[in-house]
């Protein structure tokens, strides 16, 4: 028996995904060189004293925030599998048609690889990198898992 569908309180639409990061100038020229987003406006956010690079492609938004004083949370950057323990945001994940080709092109660019075409157990495959402030981004390619 299908679930009820419940009216959502507003309508909305995904605006954008918000990253904090060290070096605003360093994320940007990792996401360009990359992942060829460019950088659609620069601002600055006074209330939470935040450099902000707003970067598009490929059908989303990102928004990369800088602020002083900013740190590092051991837990949320923790190897795999432990990376999933503390609450919360876990990763980007992005969809692509060729993941062999995509992990290769990263591993050719030295991006740190955490995993490479991982069967995830649903028919899909998946290759997870670091950015370069260490945030996980997972890559995966539907219908590709090897047979067994």
């Amino acid at each position: 028996m299908p679930l009820p569908t419940q009216t959502p309180v507003f309508q909305y639409s995904l605006h954008n995904i918000a990253v904090s990061v060290s070096d605003l100038d360093s994320s940007v020229a990792w996401w360009e060189r990359i992942f060829g987003l460019q950088v659609a406006a620069r601002s600055r956010f006074e209330t939470i004293n935040a450099d902000v690079a707003f970067m598009k492609g490929a059908g989303f938004q990102l928004e990369l925030l800088q602020v002083p004083g900013c740190f590092r949370i051991d837990e949320l950057f923790a190897e795999p599998p432990e990376h999933v323990l503390p609450i919360g945001a876990k990763s980007l994940v992005f969809q692509v048609d060729d993941l062999a080709t995509v992990s290769q092109r990263l591993k050719d660019e030295g991006v740190t690889i955490l995993w490479r075409e991982q069967d995830l157990g649903d028919g899909s495959v998946s290759t997870a990198i670091r950015d370069n402030d260490g945030n996980v981004i997972n890559i995966f390619q539907r219908g590709s898992a090897p047979t067994p």
